[in-house]
């Protein structure tokens, strides 16, 4: 049943053809390369302009906010030096042998780019020191590293390049535009249209010379929002405003009705089918099935935004939506602002199933991301000061990670140790010389003095690649072995993890258990549970694949949301703790925004035993 209803509608969908369209980062601004980073706990205009390598009038020119000082939170935009030209010729030397080349062509884009080779736009940006992504020349040579081809998703490249636009429009400092990224179908007319300019504007905004320089996945300039007042014809910046937020009232159906459910999902990109969407989709359905099962009805109409706002006001405007008790989606913020206001006029609940909402203000909208304010809450034993903090540095440095737990340690005391890498031949010959009597200095490899003793420790992790958090946590695991294997005593130890290491493909994972590993997931899976197991065995009979985290989210939000329409959706889910398989719940209503957020976080514990625990 499940699997032929997913089957036909989504073969409905794609025969029709349906119409498609912060954290520290790199980005360039107007052909300048600058950091995109969020000011911390404790920072000062000194100390960032020697992280970076900048004067601190660097610093200020760039951010003109800055003259009244830094605050905590504020985000600011950190010139980036050029790197000297024996870097670049040493750079070049390792290309040639790790990297393959592209040259580029007439209609690349770097979005393109990252997508055909499957690869992430932060390793592109950082292996092609000084590429502007907004004006890649024809003929310029790109180095693609081999082994991170093939490694990362279209939508995943989408998201990224969602990411870049973000972290460019938080230190955009003219009220005059913002920066927007072109999606599949659009073009200079219709973003002219779009956002109230005409096309010869909108290419002089950005210096371009005609409209086919505008292409998907490109972020260009485009001017804010403007109104027009009838008096005078003058037209008028819209001041930014504080929104007065009503408060929902909903109503539960009764029983015997069949819900209505609208999933609204960018399942397909022209004819690119979006296979992270159909997992969600084939989740929700099993979820729906097994609801039916319990004699909870309901009717899931599909709607294919590809991600395109002008996509997403169609649905609108056709009423499609009208007489639905349930939408779901859209998954990003851009196009779920209008659903969630039309919504809003019905009283219709809206789930946010993906994103974070940092725009969204309507009290009818349901975020299943937890809260950020909450993130640490369930590690905060950890920094209790019953154990010595280690924040362990090496040569890069994940400072939005950095700028995270310094913020949670409020003043409490640690130390800092940087971890320099050091290849095994030159460790063996360091022993082999030690064994012959010769004396000679430890290796700075060797993280054995940070073991020694009988406190207690929690080491943070702060490097800013997959090989140095590789390479730090295989030097504690051999040092924890050295020790003992020396009848030297080792202090107990935990690892407090970057939640980005879920993303890091090469990882040794069994280190997470020699380590002790603890980390903070927005959504947790363990294939093992008995719970998991069944749904993934239902899931692969159904739909003949393995399921993705996407499924297990999708099922989750049927589970909770169809069922609530007849039982907790009248109080708005407040406080109550869902858990349709491992991951979870908790709504609680934002005092500002009236958003119904999740508050729960997943503390995962990777324990020595090789067990693992969530909490």
């Amino acid at each position: 049943m499940v699997r032929r209803l997913g089957i036909t509608a989504l073969a409905a969908m794609l025969y029709m053809g349906a119409a498609i369209a912060q954290s520290e980062q790199i980005v360039y601004i107007d052909g300048a390369k600058y950091t995109v980073y969020t000011v911390a706990k404790g920072d000062t205009l000194y100390s960032l302009s020697k992280r970076y390598g900048v004067t601190i009038e660097q610093v200020i020119t760039a951010n003109p906010v800055l003259t009244d000082g830094l605050k905590a939170g504020q985000t600011i935009k950190i010139p980036h030096n050029t790197p000297t030209t024996g870097k670049k010729q040493k750079a070049e030397k390792r290309s040639k042998r790790q990297f393959r080349t592209h040259i580029v062509r007439s209609g690349d884009t770097l979005y393109s780019i990252a997508r055909h080779y499957e690869i992430s736009v932060a390793i592109l940006m950082e292996d092609n020191a000084g590429v502007d992504p907004a004006h890649l020349a024809v003929g310029q040579t790109l180095y693609i590293r081999r082994s991170e081809m093939g490694q990362t998703s279209d939508n995943e490249v989408r998201e990224q390049i969602e990411e870049q636009k973000q972290a460019m429009n938080s230190v955009v400092t003219t009220a005059q535009y913002s920066y927007h990224v072109v999606h599949a179908g659009e073009n200079a007319e219709n973003i002219a249209s779009r956002f109230d300019t005409t096309v010869d504007e909108l290419l002089a905004l950005n210096g371009f010379n005609n409209s086919s320089n505008i292409r998907e996945g490109l972020i260009i300039k485009v001017p804010k929002p403007t109104i027009k007042t009838v008096e005078d014809s003058t037209t008028v910046v819209v001041p930014e405003i504080e929104e007065v937020v009503e408060q929902i009232k909903f109503r539960n159906i009764p029983k015997g009705k069949r819900a209505e459910v609208a999933l609204m999902l960018p399942m397909a990109i022209g004819e690119r089918v979006a296979q992270n969407y159909i997992d969600f989709y084939q989740g929700f359905l099993l979820g729906a099935d097994r609801l039916r099962m319990e004699g909870i009805e309901s009717h899931i109409n599909l709607h294919n935004t590809a991600h395109d706002l002008q996509v997403v006001r169609q649905i609108i405007d056709n009423k499609s939506l009208r007489n639905t008790d349930l939408i779901v989606g859209p998954v990003y913020e851009d196009t779920m602002i209008p659903v969630a206001s039309y919504a809003k006029e019905l009283s219709i609940p809206v789930v946010s199933p993906l994103a974070n909402l940092t725009q969204s203000y309507d009290g009818n909208i349901f975020q299943m991301s937890p809260r950020t304010e909450t993130k640490y809450e369930k590690v905060k034993n950890l920094f209790d000061g019953s154990s010595r903090i280690v924040l362990i540095t090496s040569e890069t440095t994940d400072s939005d990670f950095e700028a995270e737990v310094k913020g949670m340690l409020e003043g409490r005391e640690y130390v800092t140790h940087q971890y320099i890498y050091e290849h095994p031949s030159v460790i063996e010959k360091r022993e082999k010389e030690r064994e012959a009597g010769v004396e000679v200095p430890p290796s700075p490899s060797d993280l054995s003095p940070l073991l020694e003793g009988q406190s207690e420790s929690v080491f943070v992790i702060l490097a800013g690649t997959e090989v140095e958090v590789d390479r730090i946590l295989a030097a504690l695991a051999s040092a924890n072995i050295s020790l003992r294997s020396r009848a030297i005593e080792s202090a107990p130890f935990k690892v407090f993890g970057n939640s980005k290491w879920n993303r890091y493909r090469n990882i040794d994972r069994s280190l997470f258990f020699s380590n002790n590993v603890v980390m903070l997931s927005t959504y947790h899976i363990d294939r093992t549970n008995p719970l998991i197991s069944k749904f993934s065995k239902d899931y692969i009979k159904s739909f003949g694949s393995i399921p993705s985290l996407y499924a297990y989210r999708g099922y989750d939000v049927a589970m909770i949301f169809i069922r609530a329409l007849y039982t907790d959706m009248e109080g708005g889910l407040e406080s109550r703790k869902y858990s349709p398989l491992l991951t979870p719940y908790i709504f609680i209503e934002d005092s500002n925004s009236r958003v119904h957020t999740n508050n729960e976080w997943v503390r995962v514990n990777y324990n020595s035993n090789f067990t693992i625990t969530a909490e």
